[in-house]
């Protein structure tokens, strides 16, 4: 890996790489290291942030009265708020300090980011054929990680009562979704966008 003086951001050199679904599974193996670099680095703003959204889960999936629209609004509007923030601090905790001032300078810098957006439309017209096999490595691993999370929770309803009834387990894995996978998620898309921003 070198780094672009323009940008700032790490260039992954695929020239020499092999094609499709070879180079996408190395690479996916690179952004799966590269997120949990990222967690470990910054646990407690991810586990802040994710925390708001699953506890808005909590509070409408577990509530008993039914929730007013007046409410429902209002919480829409607060999580759509929330949202921005989990992918505000993705990015930031994703990129080094260096990489941060260089998309600082990309998005204030006009003829800075019609430039970056014209590489970017070149190298997504180069790497398609890897980008689409990355795109299926991540839809594969967050599908089985879903699963795993279901089940865990099927397996303790075993030694809890109270997820013996299928909506409480139901609940309870929208809640670890929105606190585990969700902030996973938008940090490997952005590991994974790194590259283009190269």
């Amino acid at each position: 890996m070198i780094t672009g003086r323009e940008t700032g951001f790490p260039v992954i050199l695929l020239a020499s790489a092999p094609s499709g679904f070879a180079a996408a599974w190395r690479l996916s193996a690179e952004f799966w290291s590269q997120t949990a670099a990222a967690v470990a680095r910054h646990p407690f703003a991810i586990l802040f942030c994710s925390a708001g959204l699953a506890a808005e889960r909590a509070y409408l999936l577990l509530r008993s009265k039914p929730i007013r629209p007046w409410q429902f609004v209002l919480w829409e509007a607060l999580l759509t708020v929330w949202r921005l923030l989990l992918c505000f601090v993705a990015v930031w905790v994703a990129l080094t300090p260096y990489e941060r001032r260089g998309l600082v300078r990309i998005t204030t810098n006009y003829a800075q980011l019609q430039y970056t957006l014209q590489r970017l439309g070149a190298f997504l017209g180069r790497q398609l054929h890897v980008l689409w096999w990355e795109l299926f490595l991540f839809v594969a691993a967050f599908f089985v990680l879903n699963l795993l999370l279901r089940l865990v929770i099927r397996g303790l309803a075993h030694f809890f009562a109270e997820l013996g009834e299928r909506d409480k387990r139901k609940a309870y894995v929208a809640i670890l979704r929105n606190l585990l996978l969700l902030p996973l998620a938008l940090i490997y898309l952005v590991e994974m966008m790194r590259q283009a921003f190269a």
